[in-house]
Order: structure tokens, then sequence, then C-alpha cells
């Protein structure tokens, strides 16, 4: 398989610049939301931005690259949530804080369905190890936090790789019934508290 060069060309180092590349992505999530995959190229997205092709072209060599900046962008804006979540006043159980978690996870899911199983499908398929394992880092990370802030309602025999554990559970969950148009179960976030507060508690 051919190799697939999904690093930008350069980073934006001016105001003027950073303000093409958030107006390209911007345009992207646009084409993604309303046309999916089948319409996302290159050429659409200058066109839906209002630039030309060559503009694109300065910061993405192609439209993977385009797709990684958007599931890079899209990992940090999560991430910073849960940050936020878990660094505000404590609002009560462990239970609580995982709906709140939960609530988190299945609004960026849901919030715009056809660009989140876009992006899902494009994760899957491109190289995208590099990009991932670096937000996977942060994620591990807050649950760890999330884990330290409930320690006193946690087993103590959980394994070391319980934040990992929990990334993985609640992606699968969330995700399991997404697609272009779906909406979420309703039982779905229950069902997510329920596996990680399971997971979290158990002898």
């Amino acid at each position: 398989m051919p190799r697939i060069d999904i690093s930008p060309r350069k980073a934006p180092r001016q105001g003027r610049s950073q303000a093409t590349v958030d107006t390209i992505l911007a345009a992207a999530t646009r084409v993604l939301s309303r046309e999916s995959l089948a319409g996302f190229n290159t050429n659409r997205v200058a066109e839906v931005a209002g630039v030309s092709v060559g503009s694109v072209y300065q910061y993405f060599p192609n439209k993977a690259a385009i797709v990684v900046a958007l599931i890079d962008r899209d990992h940090a804006e999560l991430a910073d949530a849960l940050e936020a979540l878990l660094n505000g006043p404590v609002r009560g159980s462990l239970r609580e804080t995982l709906d709140d978690v939960a609530l988190l996870l299945i609004d960026q899911q849901y919030g715009d369905p056809v660009y989140a199983a876009a992006i899902d499908h494009e994760e899957r398929r491109l190289p995208t190890s590099a990009h991932t394992h670096q937000a996977d880092r942060r994620f591990a990370a807050i649950a760890q936090a999330l884990i330290s802030r409930h320690r006193h309602e946690i087993s103590a025999a959980l394994p070391d790789s319980a934040p990992r554990d929990l990334l993985v559970i609640a992606r699968a969950m969330v995700e399991a019934d997404s697609g272009p148009g779906s909406q979420p179960p309703k039982d779905l976030r229950p069902r997510i508290v329920r596996a990680l507060l399971g997971y979290l508690v158990m002898p």
C-alpha cells in the first residue's frame, strides 16, 4: 500500500495564515457534514472555503492531511472539555461524574452524526497511529485524574491498564450504534455509566 502523506505542509505562523487554515478546516467540516466522504475533496473544500485550491495545498498536501487535522482538532476539543469538567468543582459522586463524561462523549459523536461517521471511517483507514497515540496519552491522563479524584469510591485492585481500559470501553460503546443520520439510543448514557462504574468499583 503506498504511503499516504498526512502531515500538513507547514504550520501557520501569522494571524492571517492561521485564519486561512481555520477557514479551510471549517469548510472541510461543512463538506463532511453535508456530503460525507462522497463529496469530500480538496477542490470542494476550496470552493466552500472561498479560497483557491493552491491556498489549500499551501498548507495541506491532500484531503487525508485535512482529515487528520480535523481528527487532531476534535480530540483536542474533547480533551479540553473533559479536563474542564474534572478540574471544576466536584459535583458529587463517581456515578454523577461518569454521567457528565458520558454526556460529553455522546454529544461529540452524535451532535453531527454524518461528520462523526466520516471521521471515524477515516481514522480507521488512515495511518493515524502517531496522532491518535498522542491524543490517547492525554485521554489516559484524564482517566487517571478521574480515578484519583474519586479514589475513595473505586476498587483498590484496579490494574495499571485501567485508564486505557476506560477509554476502550467508552469509545466502543459510543461508536457501536453510530452512523450517518443516526441518533443515540435513549439508554446509551446510563449504559456507559453502568459499564464504567462496574469496571471501577468491582472488587
